[in-house]
C-alpha cells in the first residue's frame, strides 16, 4: 500500500491520460465511421481502444484502493461508474447497432454527453442523481 500511496500522482496522471486517449479514439473512430467505414477494420483501431480502456480501468481501480473509495459506498463514485457504463453502451450503439447516420450521430452525442457528465462528476465529486 505504501508503494501505491507514494505513486498516487503518477497513477492519477496515467488515468487522466488514458481518459483523454479513450475519448479521442472514440471520436476518431466515429469520424471514420461517417467518412471511411472500411478503415475501422484496421487492426490497430480494433485493438488499441481495448488496451487503453483496460489500462484506464486498472488505474481507476488503483485510485479507488489508494483513496479507499468504492462504488456503492461513495455516492459520487457510484454515479460516475453508472455514467461510464452508460457511456460504453451508448458508444456501442454508436459504432455497432445504430443504423444510418442520423441515429449514429444521435448516439454519438448521447455518448459524449455521458462522458462529459462523468468528467464533471470526477472533478466536482458532487452527485446529481443519487
Amino acid at each position: 500500500m505504501d508503494f501505491l500511496n507514494s505513486h498516487y500522482l503518477t497513477i492519477k496522471l496515467l488515468h487522466l491520460v488514458t481518459v483523454v486517449i479513450s475519448i479521442t479514439l472514440f471520436t476518431f473512430r466515429f469520424a471514420l465511421l461517417q467518412t471511411r467505414p472500411t478503415a475501422l477494420k484496421m487492426r490497430w483501431l480494433r485493438v488499441l481502444p481495448h488496451i487503453n480502456d483496460t489500462a484506464l480501468l486498472l488505474f481507476a481501480g488503483l485510485l479507488c484502493v489508494i483513496l479507499r473509495q468504492a462504488p456503492g459506498i461513495t455516492p459520487w463514485l457510484s454515479e460516475k461508474v453508472t455514467l461510464v457504463v452508460l457511456y460504453i453502451l451508448a458508444g456501442m450503439f454508436t459504432m455497432k447497432w445504430a443504423k444510418g447516420r442520423p441515429a449514429q450521430f444521435a448516439w454519438f452525442m448521447i455518448a459524449v454527453s455521458l462522458f462529459g457528465s462523468a468528467l464533471y462528476l470526477a472533478v466536482t465529486k458532487t452527485p446529481v442523481i443519487l
